[in-house]
Parts: structure tokens; sequence; C-alpha cells
């Protein structure tokens, strides 16, 4: 059953997504207005996996640490990364901190088909960044480091273990400090780092409803669980308010290096921003229109679900 509703009374919808279903929230936000389509059980506060939508967060989480030191975006990757990692990736020789966020590293990508298969069969086998990248050691680079352009979720899980090496802290406890506290995101988490709330939808993949993954952890390409008024909120404080990077690190966060429509962790296609998403169960997208400010996301509780939604609303504004 579909149902419409303005966020305010959203905000009194019960939070539970039914599990045979499939959940989804279709979010538009113009000129401070909210429309909000849902169905299958969700409201505006049922948190959905975000998928690569999160890698935008990734992103902003590892240039606050260039602006306050850690580390310079072209100092090599290697120097942050475990033995047993480096190693089984080839030594990431030449491979610097910027082509890990601009996916021109030529890694190759961890998320294979094998990956999935042993995702689904035993999701506590895969969840951690050794074994999960462990689905990538061996493998031939793609290109020489800065030759090409990949989308490889290899980089982005990279990035989530650097951060933690770079703080002492968890990917969880860094995206809370770097990006959910500074954003006002308090609705959004890394996955593994709490209990899943109950409104959780089950994701729908292959037949399966796609649960017991999103227990383990969170990685740095897709590990964000969060609401579409936070996911709103974000976009609004790093693209709207530019409250979270200073002019010089967004510079760099909108910075095509290869002209692949892609700068760091974010799609560029003129004035419109976004990043879609996919993961076990779950696909999202989210645009906006940093001229006007508006803003659509969607999120769907099905593996491979069609999310030219979000694009196609920003594009008849």
């Amino acid at each position: 059953m579909l149902k419409m509703i303005s966020l305010a009374a959203c905000f009194l919808c019960p939070s539970l997504a039914f599990s045979d279903e499939v959940a989804f929230i279709r979010y538009f936000e113009s000129n401070g207005v909210v429309t909000l389509e849902a169905g299958g059980g969700a409201s505006a506060q049922t948190p959905f996996v975000l998928a690569s939508v999160g890698k935008t967060m990734t992103s902003v989480a590892v240039l606050r640490l260039v602006e306050a030191g850690a580390f310079s975006l072209d100092e090599l990757a290697r120097h942050w990364v475990d033995d047993d990692i480096r190693d089984g990736l080839g030594e990431l020789e030449g491979v610097t901190l910027r082509h890990l966020l601009t996916m021109t590293s030529g890694l190759p990508d961890y998320l294979s088909d094998e990956y999935v298969e042993d995702a689904l069969a035993d999701p506590d086998h895969v969840q951690n960044p050794e074994t999960a990248l462990s689905y990538a050691f061996g493998e031939d680079a793609l290109f020489r480091v800065a030759r090409g352009f990949d989308y490889s979720n290899t980089n982005y899980v990279l990035l989530g273990h650097i951060l933690e090496n770079a703080t002492g802290m968890t990917y969880a406890q860094a995206m809370e400090r770097h990006v959910f506290k500074p954003a006002g995101m308090t609705r959004s988490f890394v996955f593994g780092s709490r209990p899943l709330p109950r409104g959780l939808p089950n994701g729908h993949e292959g037949g399966h409803h796609i649960r017991d993954y999103y227990e383990g952890d969170g990685f740095g390409d897709g590990g964000v669980i969060a609401t579409a008024p936070d996911l709103a909120r974000f976009y609004k404080a790093l693209f709207a308010e530019r409250s979270l990077l200073s002019g010089k690190m967004m510079g760099e966060l909108l910075r095509d290096p290869r002209g692949e429509g892609y700068g760091m962790g974010v799609e560029i296609e003129d004035r419109i921003y976004g990043h879609s998403g996919g993961d076990l169960g779950f696909s999202t997208d989210v645009r906006m229109d940093v001229a006007t400010g508006d803003i659509a996301l969607i999120f769907v509780a099905e593996g491979d679900a069609a999310t030219d939604w979000a694009m196609d609303t920003i594009l008849k504004q």
C-alpha cells in the first residue's frame, strides 16, 4: 500500500517495516517543503541501509582529517594499512589516499560474485575488512595507478580501514565524530556498532530476506544506516551550509581528475551532485541540485531495484 504523508506527521507513524513487503521511501525537499511517499510499512523515521551512498560520508571524514593535518591526500596509502592487507593487495605501490578517493588506484573490486555468495551463506565469515578485501588478494591491477578510472569498492574499504588506523577509533566512532554529529544526523550509525533497530526493513535479495548480514561490521564503502531526513541533513550541511568542509577541501571533493563525472565519493553531473548505492537487499540513490537546494532521494529494501526516480525528480524541477 502506498501512502503520502507530511514529514511532521510521519514521525508519529509506526517504525516497523513488514517482512513480506518491500519497504521503500521517496523523499523530495524543495524550499523547506518535504513530500514523502512510503510503502511496505516504512515511514520517515524508518532506517535504511545506505549502501554506496555512504561513500560520500567516508570521503568527508577523510578530508576533515586531511584538514586537521592527520595525513595528506598525496601520502602513500601503504603507510596506513596493516601488513597483511598491504601484502595481499600487491604492496599498494604508488597508491595514495587521493587515488583511493577518486577511484583511480587500479585496485580490483573485492565485491565479487563469490563474496556475495559467501555473504548470503555465512555473513559472519566475511564481516571484517581484511576478510572482505581478501576476495581481491592476488588479482591483477586493473590499470597503472592514476592512468584510469574504475569504480572499485576496495578503495573505500581501505579508506575506512585507514580512518581507523589514523584515529585510533573504530570506523563507526570516526563517522560519528567527523560526519554524523557535525551534520546533525541523530538517527544514523554504522552497522555492527549497535544492535539493529527493530524498524530496519528486511532487505529482499533473490527470494531471501536479508538482515543477518547487517549485524556484522559496516565498511567504508557502504556501512551506514540512516533515515531519509538524516541523509537530507547531510547533503544540506555539506553542499548548502558548507559546514563540513573548508573551501579548499570542497574543491578537492568535487575535482574530477579523469572526466568520469566522479570526484571523491560523489557523482557530479553539472549542478547535480549525489550518489547511487546497492548492497545485499537494498538499493538507494540521492541527488541534490546545488543551485536550487532541491533534494530527492529514494530507498528501496530490495537488491537491484530501479532508483532513477531521484534523478528524474530533480531534472523535472
